[in-house]
């Protein structure tokens, strides 16, 4: 298990590797120009390369990885839970603030990058409210990454929002 502990001032955070994002220029906005319409937000979730989830709110969050399957049992038991898909290039998956697409940097801190074999993969995402109820204070989020054979099928017509 890997965890990343991840301030973010969005209200979401997108996860990818570093290849899959080669064509955003250093300082572009991003975010307004490619990521801001939901149907564009569901375009690149769709496609598994730049993949992104709401999180409801800013905060600080706990992002545990699991290699392969999830636990269905905790998984069931999660107020919260979405599937995404996400291909890995290059052994590295960074995760970041949904914010960081509005002046984009292709720097990607080592504390916010883990170690994943090159492949496609199923992402079950799961979370529930932390200790104080306060979405974003502290709280936990597992993401099981299952290796599959092809890209993941996915159905999403705007943005994946965990926590709603």
């Amino acid at each position: 298990m890997r965890e990343v502990v991840l301030d973010i001032c969005g209200l979401g955070l997108i996860l990818y590797s570093p290849p899959a994002v080669m064509h955003i220029a250093e300082g572009e906005d991003y975010l307004q120009a490619q990521f801001w319409e939901p149907a564009d937000v569901a375009r690149h979730v769709m496609e598994c390369q730049l993949t992104a989830f709401g999180t409801g709110s800013p905060g600080t969050f706990r992002l545990q990885f699991i290699d392969g399957p999830p636990d269905e049992q905790s998984v069931q038991a999660a107020a919260f839970k979405l599937r995404l898909g996400l291909q890995v290039h290059g052994g590295t998956v960074c995760v970041r603030d949904l914010y960081d697409l509005m002046e984009w940097s292709t720097e990607c801190s080592v504390a916010q990058q883990i170690p994943v074999a090159d492949g496609w993969y199923r992402l079950t995402v799961s979370s529930s409210p932390p200790p104080s109820g306060i979405l974003g204070d502290g709280q936990l989020i597992e993401i099981a990454l299952e290796r599959v054979g092809h890209k993941p099928t996915l159905r999403w017509e705007g943005v994946p929002s965990l926590c709603s």
